[in-house]
């Protein structure tokens, strides 16, 4: 199991390090940087979206990241949940600005990757508290297993 988590959080750190960092943070700042030097007029405008952007994948992954190596995986799952959240809302303003051109939806394969982050975060939530997840359902077959109370008053006294 260790070297499962060890191989999850490398893949998981790599895909931070390209899709959270360089294209979920350098991106966006360029972009509100540069404007319409660098992408199109209609894309440039939207400040918006590019501070959701940046917001989704500073919280959303990047702080996940680094709470992973300070091993407090149920706080990186559950942000990183959260910049699932984001990602789709970030995909969801894009497809509406995009809504009426056939040729293009935006730049979606930049930003939709992380998603693979979120469900690398919570992998690693599962095996690393893999103790609660016993617990937790140890508990639940024990009340499955306990015999029901009688309507008839007689029990094993």
């Amino acid at each position: 199991m260790k070297i499962l988590s060890l191989t999850l959080k490398i893949i998981e750190t790599v895909i931070v390090c390209i899709w959270g960092v360089a294209v979920g943070i350098f991106f966006p700042v360029c972009i509100m940087g540069l404007g319409s030097e660098i992408v199109p007029q209609d894309i440039a405008d939207r400040t918006d979206i590019m501070v959701v952007w940046l917001v989704t994948a500073v919280v959303g992954y990047v702080l996940p990241a680094a709470l992973i190596f300070g091993k407090h995986y149920r706080i990186a799952a559950a942000l990183s949940v959260l910049g699932m959240v984001g990602v789709l809302a970030v995909d969801t303003m894009f497809a509406q600005q995009y809504q009426y051109t056939a040729e293009s939806t935006g730049p979606d394969n930049l930003y939709l990757p992380l998603i693979f982050a979120t469900l690398l975060d919570i992998f690693i939530w599962a095996i690393e508290d893999r103790a609660l997840f016993v617990k937790f359902f140890e508990g639940k077959k024990k009340k499955a297993e306990e015999q029901a109370p009688s309507i008839l008053g007689d029990s094993d006294k």
